[in-house]
């Protein structure tokens, strides 16, 4: 079964750009081991991030997730079963956005799914405030 969590969260005080990258880079892997489709932003010391996949897998990377101490604050905007996902098709599944190139071409893929996926509209509503 298909599920997506939204979140967003704070950084802790003392991530580095080094301890960013690293999130960054097991982010990228560990998702596209596990078929988790997705984004994750970092914006001004807050993450966002979509996770999209099997139940079981984001109930046991979200569990992973809630106990890093790399995340304070952790808000859950969205979390719910899915019947197809909207990632599949953007950058090989999950992407990590970094400057504000990577942002407008979400936006432009986000708008572009919204006659084939309606819940995209919701999640560049979200993440409108990303999107500079």
């Amino acid at each position: 079964m298909l599920h997506t969590i939204l979140y967003i969260s704070n950084t802790s005080e003392d991530l580095t750009k080094a301890g960013l990258d690293a999130i960054f880079n097991s982010t990228q892997s560990n998702n596209s081991e596990n078929g988790i489709t997705g984004v994750l932003l970092h914006f001004e010391r807050n993450f966002l991030q979509v996770l999209e996949g099997d139940s079981t897998i984001l109930e046991t990377l979200f569990k992973t997730i809630r106990q890093d101490p790399r995340h304070k604050n952790i808000f859950i905007i969205l979390d719910k079963k899915i019947e197809d996902r909207i990632f599949e098709n953007y950058r090989s599944g999950f992407s990590i956005l970094k400057n504000k190139s990577d942002l407008e071409n979400l936006k432009q893929y986000l708008t572009d799914a919204d006659a084939t996926i309606p819940r995209s509209k919701n999640i560049a509503g979200v993440l409108e405030p990303f999107l500079l």
